[in-house]
């Protein structure tokens, strides 16, 4: 009996790492992961790269131009709330978090503050009732100051899980703008380690993917 009981014992403590060590299910990431890259590169130009365009008969108030009305229309949305709302279709609630203060709400950084990319209607006082996305004229890209990237959304692989996340590799080229350094610029070639998470059953992005 005593046997018995310790043997039980050592079972179960046997088992308690193998619980402990518990992976996420990959079901179906290897299958989204390319889909929401290509929409996570749309998004990138929005938050980090040329940006949404202008309204090129709008006036500008408060430092800021009507968006587009036929990009708007052509991406279907129209007000930052839809915005965001396309954007959680691809990331995460943490990478939105990270993103959203410089897109939307502005900072404080050295020297000055750093004015929200885009707002709305309200924020910026536009004298018309439309509600809609309105961009900052002072406020250029930050990756177009770099290059573009493409991916090969074919060499997608699974690098490894956690309880919670799981690591895909997937190779993406750089174009490297001409500097004073690299007059003829530079491309480079580099598998990209990106992290996705499940949000409500359905994978996001969590991490920056370029």
């Amino acid at each position: 009996m005593k046997k018995s009981v310790l043997l039980l014992l050592a079972l179960l403590l046997a088992a308690l790492p193998l619980a402990g060590c518990a992976q996420i299910d990959t079901t179906g990431l290897l299958d989204a992961a390319p889909a929401l890259l290509e929409r996570a590169a749309f998004f990138n130009e929005i938050y980090f790269g040329e940006g949404i365009p202008l309204n090129p008969s709008g006036a500008s108030v408060g430092g800021y131009v009507a968006a587009s009305p036929a990009y708007l229309d052509e991406h279907g949305f129209h007000t930052i709330d839809e915005l965001k709302a396309k954007t959680e279709e691809v990331f995460s609630p943490g990478y939105c978090a990270a993103i959203y203060p410089a897109a939307f709400a502005g900072f404080a950084a050295e020297g000055g503050y750093i004015y929200a990319r885009y707002s709305s209607s309200q924020a910026a006082a536009l004298r018309d009732e439309n509600e809609t996305i309105l961009v900052s004229v002072n406020n250029a890209g930050l990756l177009t100051n770099v290059g573009k990237t493409t991916y090969d959304y074919d060499s997608v692989r699974l690098i490894g899980t956690g309880r919670d996340y799981a690591t895909v590799g997937v190779m993406a080229t750089t174009d490297y703008y001409p500097t004073a350094d690299e007059p003829l610029g530079r491309t480079e070639e580099t598998e990209l380690e990106i992290r996705f998470v499940r949000v409500d059953g359905a994978w996001r992005i969590d991490s920056p993917t370029y």
